[in-house]
Formats: structure tokens, C-alpha cells, sequence
């Protein structure tokens, strides 16, 4: 996504939309390294880094859609539904990497 974003879509991109774009793919990359760097053998552990997964989907989905669809400048309806979709995914990636940090310390102190 990075690549293409830096390379097929750098002419066809705003700036401010070049960023956003820049944006999502590095949420994709950081959060996807963390994800299989991050032990969980027990459920609960599981559970907060599938929520982590989810959260990534919607916020670096959403923007993504939304830099598409403008850029395009089709679906605003689908548009006003991606807009909410991205701070939802940053609060279901802030609530999974705090469970699944509270779980491993939870499980620590067995």
C-alpha cells in the first residue's frame, strides 16, 4: 500500500490526501508488526490483539476509502459513513493494546 501510494498514486494524489494515505499504510505497518510480534497464549490476550486487528481495519480502512472515494468524488453517502469509522478503529486499537497489556501484567503476577 505504502508503494503504491508513493509511486502510482503520487501524481494522482493531493498532498493532503497523499498524507492521509501515508498515514494508513503506516498504521497498517506498525500495528501489523506489533500484532505478530505480540505473544498471547492465553484467550484474553488473544481477544484484545484480535480487537487491536479490527481497530487497524477500521481506521487504516476507512481512511483509505475515504482518500479513494474523494478522490474520485463518488459515494458521498459512503463517504459520511467512513468518516465516523476511523476514530472507532483508534479507539478499538488503544482498547485492545490496553487489554492485552493489562492481561500479560494480569497474568505475570500468577
Amino acid at each position: 500500500m505504502g508503494a503504491l501510494g508513493a509511486h502510482a498514486l503520487n501524481d494522482v494524489l493531493n498532498v493532503a490526501r497523499l498524507e492521509s494515505w501515508d498515514t494508513a499504510c503506516l498504521y497498517m505497518l506498525v500495528m501489523g508488526a506489533a500484532l505478530v510480534g505480540a505473544p498471547a497464549p492465553e484467550q484474553g490476550q488473544r481477544r484484545a490483539l484480535n480487537m487491536v486487528l479490527v481497530g487497524t481495519w477500521f481506521f487504516s480502512g476507512s481512511i483509505v476509502g475515504l482518500v479513494a472515494l474523494g478522490t474520485m468524488e463518488v459515494g458521498a453517502s459512503l463517504r459520511a459513513v467512513l468518516g465516523p469509522v476511523t476514530p472507532i478503529g483508534g479507539v478499538l486499537m488503544i482498547a485492545g493494546w490496553s487489554g492485552w497489556a493489562w492481561q500479560v501484567w494480569a497474568s505475570r503476577k500468577k
